[in-house]
């Protein structure tokens, strides 16, 4: 959390929250999974894995700023 972030370990642990421990958990989880399924070797994800279209990215940003 500290590296995605950009902050001192010793902040994280005076200012995160439980709830973003979990969704940090829940996002490693994920990205793991991608990774094991996109090489089985544990490298980077393939981002072909994700198969999202640009339209699709853009719905999810707009969702994500409350504009629909």
């Amino acid at each position: 959390m500290a590296e995605k972030y950009h902050m001192l370990p010793h902040d994280v642990e005076e200012h995160a929250t439980t709830y973003d421990f979990m969704i940090l958990d829940v996002l490693a989880t994920y990205d793991n999974y991608l990774r094991a399924k996109s090489n089985g070797k544990g490298g980077a994800p393939d981002p072909k894995v994700y198969n999202l279209s640009t339209e699709q990215l853009l719905k999810i940003h707009a969702r994500g700023q409350g504009k629909q």
